[in-house]
């Protein structure tokens, strides 16, 4: 159809949704509040339903080949007793890049031009005909549509949606090891303990993306828990993961609390839309965060194709909400069955994995995963 929009925030959902509305024929203008765009965090997974996604958006291939491919997962107890898998999914197109990677596939995809660094917007209003983006109280921007991503603390969302980020009780460190230290290429491993965890995925380059994740009363716990206090919790764990720690640098750990927003029962309002986690930020134990919003941008462009700006929202809610909702339920409840303090959810959680037969694991991880029909 046409037309113009902001897009406030230049993250993966952001990015995403630039170079979606472009291809629906949108001038676009991508507004990040930092003065360069940086990634957070080490590495992410993208699952075959968000690769989908980026093929459609033209760069799947560009970044397949930047990624190490994930070929299989596994999830087992600190006794060494597997839990989930292991499963064979060399077939389902999940990759693993740096988030640098991504976001610079997905900045080369966008073009130049695109994007206005160093600016912060506070406000996105609607106005007759169109939505005008605000910085410091005076109208920086007009256009026929409004996209908030920026974030899980995003303002705008918040006030348009409701749904307030919530910290979840626990956080992770993260790190890549320089010297890889996992059974095979391609493995993606968890192993938990009695409320903590460790995970382990192959970065390439003989390296390993590994994260620890526990419960922590406030984030300030997390922010003080230093190197040493890392290698001392690892000390009783397999010697893999005592020494994917050790060879990390200690100014390489990223540390992050774990939040999430309620699931909304919007995504907007009229010509304004909330995309990734700004609408629907989720715990992230099901890789799905970052390819939910990529998603979101997917969907959008398909719809910015044949509808008008006014015509977009409700059929993107319509059409989103309810699978996000599921992905948002899963994540949530696998963080129960290993950080909760009480011991039967960790228990029921558990105990409902070791019982599912193991000729169900790749039927289940390609019903997770498997590409949506937005056609």
């Amino acid at each position: 159809m046409g037309g113009s929009a902001i897009i406030v925030g230049g993250g993966i959902a952001g990015l995403s949704a630039g170079i979606a509305l472009r291809r629906a024929g949108y001038e676009v203008t991508v507004f990040e509040q930092a003065p360069k765009l940086q990634p957070v965090g080490g590495a992410i997974s993208i699952w075959g339903n968000a690769m989908a996604g980026l093929d459609w958006l033209g760069c799947g291939d560009a970044l397949r080949e930047r990624a190490v491919q994930v070929r299989k997962v596994q999830l087992s107890d600190v006794a060494g007793r597997d839990l989930f898998g292991p499963v064979d999914i060399s077939t389902f197109d999940g990759w693993l890049p740096l988030r640098a990677v991504l976001q610079d596939v997905l900045l080369d995809t966008l073009g130049p031009g695109a994007c206005r660094l160093g600016l912060r917007i506070d406000a996105v209003e609607e106005r007759a005909g169109g939505v005008v983006a605000k910085a410091g109280g005076e109208v920086v921007a007009t256009a026929d549509l409004a996209i908030v991503a920026d974030g899980i603390h995003s303002a705008t969302a918040t006030a348009l949606l409701g749904n307030a980020p919530l910290y979840r009780g626990y956080g992770a460190v993260l790190g890549i090891s320089p010297t890889g230290d996992l059974a095979e290429t391609g493995l993606a491993q968890e192993i938990w303990g009695e409320r903590d965890r460790f995970g382990m995925l192959d970065a390439g380059d003989g390296r390993t993306y590994w994260f620890y994740m526990a419960p922590f009363d406030t984030p300030h716990d997390l922010a003080g828990l230093s190197h040493d206090a890392l290698l001392a919790r690892a000390g009783q764990w397999p010697s893999r993961v005592q020494r994917a720690v050790a060879s990390t640098p200690p100014q390489g750990l990223i540390r992050i609390p774990i939040s999430s927003r309620p699931m909304p029962s919007a995504m907007g309002r009229g010509r304004i839309i909330c995309i990734g986690d700004a609408a629907h930020a989720m715990e992230p134990n099901q890789g799905q965060g970052g390819c939910q919003g990529i998603e979101d941008a997917w969907l959008l462009g398909l719809l910015a194709q044949r509808l008008g700006p006014e015509a977009i929202l409700p059929e993107l809610a319509k059409r989103r909400l309810p699978r996000v909702r599921n992905h948002w339920r899963d994540s949530h409840l696998v963080g129960l069955s290993v950080h909760s303090p009480a011991r039967l959810q960790r228990f029921v959680g558990r105990s409902v994995m070791r019982l599912t037969p193991k000729r169900l694991g790749p039927w289940q991880m390609w019903s997770r995963y498997r590409p949506p029909d937005y056609a």
